[in-house]
């Protein structure tokens, strides 16, 4: 799914799948409009106009949306995958899991444990 390339203008912001549909296998939607909402309402704290905060929420969610889009579209081609590449998948699979299980969960975390903290100012 494309991200949208202008998620603003001076006076209207687009957020959530509106403005970067993740694929509905990734599971991904709804928390990306969360994060969403929670960097806006940063960004309109601490900047003076709706201009410089909208360019500010753009800046600041443009590269964690564009790979998590990424990975959902990969994730969702993954999953229709012909009898090749079912075999293949199967195979790595269990593989993936296992190297998640020893790392603790640190090669997903930035898919899964992404914090935000709503003290720190926008920049």
């Amino acid at each position: 799914m494309p991200v949208v390339r202008n998620w603003h203008n001076d006076r209207m912001v687009i957020i959530g799948d509106a403005a970067h549909a993740t694929a509905p296998s990734s599971g991904q939607g709804a928390s990306m409009a969360l994060e969403d909402a929670v960097i806006l309402a940063k960004c309109l704290r601490d900047r003076t106009d709706t201009a410089s905060a909208f360019a500010a929420f753009t800046e600041l969610r443009r590269d964690r949306v564009e790979r998590i889009v990424k990975h959902g579209a990969r994730a969702a081609s993954e999953k229709a995958a012909g009898p090749v590449g079912r075999v293949i998948r199967d195979t790595i699979l269990p593989i993936m899991f296992s190297r998640a299980a020893k790392d603790g969960g640190r090669s997903m975390s930035w898919l899964q444990g992404h914090h935000i903290d709503f003290a720190e100012p926008v920049g």
